[in-house]
């Protein structure tokens, strides 16, 4: 059987999960009062990172300082478990598709799960970038769903006014548009096209600029980021306590789901496409 299937269970059966206990954790323990800085860490930690919280901050409106302080949180933890968890692995002696599976579903950033799945070898470079690249296609319908509850709730709606499409469109993060657009453009133009293997040297040739465009990104987020108002929001350390419990339950269940599935225990060990 092909891996696919077992892709998309692991990458959006998870993370629906992972995002109810991080607000029922806030609701009860830590109530915060930032429910908007709640909204972009959650969404931070059970999607991709960075480009989730891009993606979430603004739908729900949230300012420049708190998108700054979710994504300012993000690349430590990130290198933290990009070295962790191989290290894990390898004590273990973990099967690669388990290990890749189990780095795609809980590693945030993309280019961070492929190195750290190609540390161990091909197949867990190459499981790892597909459950990563499953799990970011739900960027789009998170933000759309957060649009959806800023427009309807009532802190929201002053004097109980009707939320109009047009400001769906206002919130909804553009990006994710071009992304979409990219990807149908690859799959059903340029690969039956060029071929797979040109469309892939494209992607390396163009790698550096990607990355600059990227660092161009968090340049602009930062010269929008006010360091009193993120101290003030870090008092009590209550994000980065909301962040550490989510993404740790994210990597015990993820790495519970990847072994029952991936195991052979419940279902066929399946194979991975070249």
């Amino acid at each position: 059987m092909e891996f696919e299937p077992y892709g998309l269970a692991i990458a959006k059966g998870v993370t629906p999960m992972v995002v109810l206990l991080m607000y029922v954790f806030d609701a009860r323990f830590l109530k915060m009062q930032q429910k908007i800085l709640v909204m972009v860490v959650v969404t931070t930690t059970s999607i991709c990172g960075v480009s989730a919280a891009i993606a979430a901050a603004p739908t729900c409106r949230a300012k420049k300082d708190e998108l700054a302080l979710a994504v300012g949180m993000t690349p430590i933890f990130t290198v933290i478990m990009m070295i962790g968890m191989p290290l894990f692995v390898k004590a273990v002696n973990m099967n690669e598709l388990i290990a890749g599976a189990w780095f795609g579903g809980t590693i945030d950033a993309t280019g961070v799960v492929v190195v750290a799945g190609e540390a161990l070898g091909d197949v867990a470079g190459k499981t790892a970038a597909l459950v990563k690249m499953i799990q970011n296609m739900l960027i789009g319908a998170i933000a759309f769903g957060i649009a959806i509850l800023g427009m309807t709730s009532a802190e929201e709606k002053p004097n109980d006014s009707t939320p109009r499409l047009s400001e769906l469109w206002v919130r909804f993060p553009k990006f994710i548009l071009g992304f979409v657009a990219a990807s149908l453009l690859v799959s059903f133009v340029f690969v039956p096209l060029m071929g797979l293997d040109t469309v892939q040297d494209l992607l390396k040739q163009t790698k550096n600029y990607r990355g600059w465009l990227f660092c161009l990104a968090f340049l602009l987020i930062a010269l929008e980021s006010n360091f009193k108002v993120l101290a003030q929001q870090m008092r009590g350390r209550k994000p980065v306590i909301l962040y550490i419990v989510g993404q740790s339950f994210n990597i015990l269940l993820t790495l519970a789901v990847v072994w029952l599935m991936l195991s052979g225990t419940l279902s066929p060990v399946p194979e991975l496409g070249s």
